[in-house]
């Protein structure tokens, strides 16, 4: 190897590995959504929890009673008894103190249902935002899970290339050696040392992408950013319960995206419900005592506090609901039609999701098989022509391209063992289900 390639290999590395203060965490995935259930996304999804929970808390005030009471005291001007023709005008004095005392109790007994809709209302909105901190929680574990396999697979593709380049530098050294005795071109030799930079830019490329993702995950996570992310290498052997289609499609149908599409429907039915009750009357019990003085409905006037109370039933009726109201409730019917179309294609797309993830899970796994059976014919022919090679009986392009085939199949196989390991976890999140792990 070139000096210049190994001082970007040792460069990149140090960036990589042996950074300031920089540790190593082995992290599991357990490990890594325990992370994630803490992160901040999750944490303001559970404080819209809490805010959901205070609604309910405050729709249920209106079945309490409300009580007002007000108190006033006032300057109270003399007064002027005048005839009818305006004539014959006579004072009358009235005591300049007033005081006023009022206080009025209302308990509604009917609404034509508003409050009961309201009180719904502020229920489905609590449960919309629980089903908001899973959905929260499931979106920030699989985009954190995608970071994680990505972080694995770039791991085992630079211990791939780091592993080529080791083999790429003795063999530069056994070309070389001929080189020296005759028996070598020393084009043979420029070759390798140009795969020797090919892969050692390979290899620093792959350690800006895992710097590049580790910063995100350890950020997100909320570690420290010195912290490197080591991915649990015993993830590709984890047992998964292993399900036909059909178990995936029963088990999507309540998914989460199609709990929050059916909470949706019922809180517009609720909306339509609450429109409706604006056309009916408002029954309520009402109690009140008021403690007034002076009296001033006698000429002359009083100069005595005058209390008295009362106790009944009111009824009211907004008569411009009987046309306003029907506006309102066909933009809420239209809205729950819409509310039940969205419920439907929910459905759809997620047995449509589950469909194309259960086939690309089917698919990764035959590549495995085909990838390795790849590699094996692949590092066949590399033996082959390696031993044609030193025999002179073949030439050094077919060196380089044997040993490049052998890069890609492992490569290859690295990439389609974690995507089986994805698309598992990918259905999971699909269902709904990825916090069981379905083990």
């Amino acid at each position: 190897m070139s000096k210049r390639t190994l001082l970007t290999v040792a460069l990149c590395s140090s960036l990589w590995v042996c950074g300031t203060h920089a540790q190593e965490r082995v992290i599991t995935v357990d490990e890594l959504f325990e992370l994630c259930d803490s992160c901040k996304s999750t944490e303001i999804a559970f404080d819209a929890l809490r805010q959901a929970a205070e609604g309910v808390k405050a729709a249920k005030g209106g079945l309490t009673p409300t009580l007002e009471a007000s108190l006033s005291a006032s300057f109270n001007g003399d007064g002027y008894v005048i005839d009818r023709d305006f004539g014959g005008a006579m004072k009358a004095e009235i005591p300049h103190f007033g005081n006023s005392f009022v206080l009025k109790a209302m308990q509604v007994i009917y609404a034509g249902g508003a409050i009961d809709a309201g009180i719904k209302q502020a229920r489905i909105g609590e449960k919309i935002a629980e089903k908001g901190v899973e959905m929260t929680r499931q979106n920030v574990r699989f985009a954190m899970l995608g970071n994680y396999l990505e972080l694995y697979k770039l791991s085992n593709v630079k211990a791939v290339y780091e592993r080529n380049i080791e083999k790429s530098r003795l063999l530069l050294e056994q070309i070389r050696a001929r080189h020296a005795e005759g028996v070598a071109l020393a084009s043979d030799v420029t070759r390798y040392e140009l795969q020797l930079q090919r892969l050692g830019l390979a290899v620093s490329e792959i350690n800006n992408a895992l710097a590049t993702i580790n910063y995100r995950m350890t950020t997100t996570l909320g570690m420290p950013s010195s912290t490197i992310i080591v991915p649990d290498k015993s993830i590709t052997e984890e047992p998964f319960r292993e399900m036909g289609k059909s178990d995936w499609h029963a088990i999507g149908e309540n998914s989460l995206g199609i709990q929050m599409a059916d909470l949706d429907l019922r809180m517009q039915k609720e909306r339509e419900r609450a429109a409706k009750a604006e056309r009916l009357p408002q029954i309520a019990l009402v109690a009140e005592n008021s403690f007034n003085g002076p009296i001033t409905i006698e000429i002359p006037a009083i100069n005595k506090n005058f209390n008295y109370w009362y106790v009944g039933v009111g009824v009211s009726y907004n008569f411009s609901s009987l046309w306003k109201a029907n506006r309102k409730i066909r933009a809420e019917r239209a809205g729950t039609i819409q509310a039940q179309h969205k419920a439907e294609l929910a459905r759809e797309e997620t047995d449509i999701a589950i469909n194309s993830a259960f086939i690309a899970l089917q698919n990764s796994a035959e590549k495995v098989l085909t990838n390795e059976k790849s590699l094996e014919l692949a590092k066949e022919n590399y033996e082959i022509i390696n031993s044609r090679y030193n025999d002179g009986l073949a030439l050094i392009t077919e060196m380089v391209d044997a040993s490049d085939e052998v890069l890609d199949a492992e490569v290859q196989l690295v990439n389609s063992r974690i995507d089986v390991v994805y698309n598992r976890y990918n259905l999971q999140y699909i269902s709904g289900t990825l916090d069981t792990r379905n083990k």
